[in-house]
């Protein structure tokens, strides 16, 4: 079993078939690649891309784009490490790896004790899926995509949204991920009550027919009346009834209100996710 460190374009061709094996599982890998080929999401040139081999089979992948730490797939154990083994020899320390369970949990063991660092577990966050949508009722207000027009709010609300649910994480430009949405219209939802905006869930485009949804927002003020849940179902009801078979979205375990309303809609939680932090020991 090896790793092999392959170009954008020649990973994307060889991991695919391996990828589209777990669609929900491999979404936010299958995005990823697709963003770069696309060319929505520029390569910095610090990308590595991981195919592991068993008998010129795949068998596992990672993606590695700094400063995160590397996203596996849900990779067996022999390939989690083989994988923990290539970043310890080929890369400089990681502070941090992310993945599915258990296939991050197997790496993480491995990573650790050959490259001499604490392992110390980090967020958790909980992967559903949907393919129906069970709309709630009586929210008040109504769903529409955003314009050029609600970019700077937009922006504001990413910014927000980042800073509380990942305070402390790698640095992200709130701006960057609004801009490479924008143009392809739909991927962005806002509801609006009375006229004014007041929750926002993103869509990613459909990849082997399974569309996520990220970026949901509600400001402090406007919570607790349902307009989240009214505008994850609009935007989840749009992806379907627009070529995709599924949805999934990610939420943090420790949050009950979050893995309670999307259920409500039809979301079905099917498996975990979480990060690891590597620290010296």
């Amino acid at each position: 079993m090896r790793c092999l460190v392959e170009d954008l374009a020649t990973f994307a061709a060889t991991a695919d078939a391996w990828l589209r094996r777990e669609p929900v599982l491999h979404n936010v890998l299958l995005t990823l690649v697709a963003g770069r080929l696309s060319g929505d999401v520029p390569l910095s040139g610090g990308e590595r891309f991981v195919r592991v081999v068993d008998g010129g089979a795949t068998v596992g992948v990672a993606v590695h784009t700094p400063p995160r730490g590397p996203l596996l797939g849900a990779v067996p154990p022999a390939a989690a490490r083989a994988l923990a083994d290539h970043f310890v020899r080929s890369a400089p320390p990681l502070v941090e790896v992310h993945g599915p369970v258990p296939a991050v949990g197997w790496f993480t063991e491995r990573y650790a004790e050959h490259a001499d660092l604490t392992a110390v577990p980090g967020t958790s966050q909980r992967i559903f899926e949907l393919d129906t949508v069970r709309p709630p009722v009586g929210v008040p207000g109504r769903a529409r995509p955003a314009t050029s027009a609600d970019r700077e709010l937009l922006v504001a609300w990413t910014g927000a949204f980042l800073a509380e649910t990942a305070p402390g994480g790698p640095p992200a430009d709130p701006a960057a991920q609004i801009d490479a949405r924008l143009p392809h219209g739909h991927l962005l939802w806002l509801w609006e009550d009375a006229g004014t905006p007041v929750a926002t869930a993103w869509l990613s485009r459909p990849v082997a027919r399974v569309a996520r949804v990220s970026g949901v927002y509600t400001p402090p003020p406007r919570r607790g009346r349902g307009y989240a849940s009214a505008c994850v179902a609009h935007a989840s009801r749009y992806a379907l009834d627009t070529g995709a078979t599924r949805c999934t979205l990610y939420t943090d375990r420790a949050n009950p209100t979050s893995n309670k309303i999307y259920q409500v809609i039809g979301y079905r939680p099917i498996s975990d996710a979480t990060r690891w932090r590597f620290l010296p020991r």
